[in-house]
């Protein structure tokens, strides 16, 4: 027979989503307090994640980040692929090389040549794509893994920074503020993570396609100056191409 934790876990998994009162009704022997116990010991587990007034499959969470993580990385397509292949012939081999997190960014880890690079990262989607050549190195650092993306950022991930040597960062944004020249994404602690980075590294590329600028986001981590490499889609406005160059800037 079943223990009542598998027996939870089965109803969970079912039902995707779940309300403690929903439950409290499914298993009407049981009391609230003990089910938030085993919501507790679940989570534990990493069977379920616990929100507000009750809990979410692993399962489904993980399938409902797929399908959006997909929807990003398919979202123009044709500009990231061209920005990832100029980007990659940047990067010189036997180099150490940091690797942002971001749809972008991940058709870059896809075009890097199987060479002997030793990558850093703090996104599991890019190690995992690293991971698929035969060739480099790569480190994800630790920390505090956000759920909505896979990101690790924190404390232990700014201080794993600190102590590394980065000789070319390649970066992505939420969003450029022109009148500005910020660059912006959406939570504290991934602005944190991406200063970190920016600050230690040799050099900086940043790729950016032409649907990022003016799209405002609440977190400045870099601006204009931080970075040596813009690369960009044929779409990108040609005016602010050339004030980025005026900066000196190398823009491709």
């Amino acid at each position: 027979m079943k223990d009542r934790l598998s027996l939870l876990k089965e109803y969970i998994d079912k039902n995707g989503k779940i309300s403690l009162k929903e439950l409290s009704s499914a298993f009407p022997e049981v009391s609230s307090m003990t089910l938030r116990r085993d919501l507790a010991r679940l989570e534990e587990n990493n069977d379920v994640i616990r929100i507000p007034g009750g809990a979410v499959s692993v399962d489904s969470f993980l399938r409902e980040k797929e399908a959006e993580f997909s929807q990003r990385i398919n979202y123009k397509t044709e500009e990231k692929v061209e920005i990832a292949e100029k980007a990659a012939a940047l990067v010189e081999p036997n180099s150490c090389v940091f690797i942002d997190g971001g749809s972008t960014t991940t058709y870059f880890a896809r075009f890097l040549p199987d060479d002997n690079y030793y990558v850093l990262t703090n996104a599991v989607t890019i190690a995992e794509t690293i991971l698929n050549k035969v060739k480099p190195t790569v480190t994800l650092l630790g920390g505090d893994l956000k759920k909505n993306n896979y990101i690790t950022v924190g404390k232990t991930c700014i201080d794993f920074i600190d102590g590394i040597n980065i000789q070319t960062a390649v970066m992505t944004a939420t969003g450029f503020v022109r009148d500005t020249g910020s660059f912006t994404c959406g939570s504290q602690s991934e602005a944190e993570v991406k200063r970190a980075v920016i600050e230690k590294a040799d050099l900086v590329i940043m790729l950016l396609d032409s649907s990022k600028v003016n799209k405002k986001t609440p977190y400045t981590f870099a601006t204009l100056l931080d970075v040596d490499y813009m690369v960009v889609d044929k779409e990108f406005p040609e005016d602010l191409k050339q004030a980025m160059v005026q900066t000196g800037m190398k823009v491709y």
